[in-house]
């Protein structure tokens, strides 16, 4: 893990800030936790139990494979997590076939994703190096790098598609859970970039953020929801 990202106050809170929400939407009891596309494994600092995967090669990561070819017995998992990496799997379908096999009945893929409230579908659209493109014609991209993606892919599944979204995977339960991070990760630059603004009044700020009713949700960038598997 590189170790230097703790160096900004403000990207320190904001993934205990994002993890402690994953980790209320786990399974009860959870044990066996697997986070694909966990980058550098930093997740590994807030769930040390979990497996960290991805499909480039790091020495810190458990695991180097693609997400629709899981190396994990059927049936032998509880959860399979994904923090900012859903909208970069290409084959949709077939990573959540995959994620079925692996997962046990009652286990759960949760998901943190990039949101499409007002504020932050204009960031995406507009500003951001990555894709938004919410007018897709399939679930699916074609890629030719890890870092491709479609950052609309979850306003098209929950939204533009639920109903045919639910009807293809019927086998799980799908719920939306919350909406989160406002404009204080536009403010920071995101983990990439640097500002100006002192890191410990964005933590502030994101802080305040947090604690807002849901017409707050304009304004945030990100959102958590779930797929458990019921049959």
């Amino acid at each position: 893990m590189d170790h230097k990202i703790w160096d900004e106050h403000y990207i320190k809170y904001l993934y205990e800030t994002i993890f402690n929400r994953i980790k209320l939407y786990l399974p009860q009891e959870a044990k066996v936790l697997i986070e694909v596309g966990a980058g550098t494994g930093i997740g590994k600092t807030f769930l040390p139990n979990s497996i960290c995967a991805d499909i480039c090669f790091n020495r810190c990561l458990d695991a180097t494979c693609d997400s629709v070819a899981l190396p994990f017995k059927s049936n032998s998992a509880d959860a399979i997590i994904l923090k900012d990496a859903f909208h970069h799997i290409a084959d949709v379908e077939s990573f959540i076939i995959e994620a079925h096999r692996v997962l046990r009945i009652g286990g759960r893929i949760l998901i943190f994703d990039p949101y499409w409230g007002l504020l932050a579908r204009f960031v995406y659209r507009f500003l951001h190096q990555e894709r938004f493109d919410a007018k897709v014609a399939t679930w699916s991209f074609d890629t030719k790098s890890p870092w491709d993606s479609n950052q609309a892919i979850t306003y098209v599944l929950l939204r533009r598609d639920r109903e045919q979204f639910e009807q293809k995977f019927n086998r799980f339960l799908i719920k939306e859970h919350e909406v989160l991070i406002g404009p204080s990760f536009l403010l920071s630059g995101g983990v990439s970039r640097r500002t100006i603004l002192s890191g410990k009044l964005l933590a502030r700020l994101l802080k305040w953020e947090m604690k807002q009713p849901r017409w707050f949700n304009i304004l945030r960038f990100f959102h958590i929801f779930s797929m458990t598997k019921v049959n």
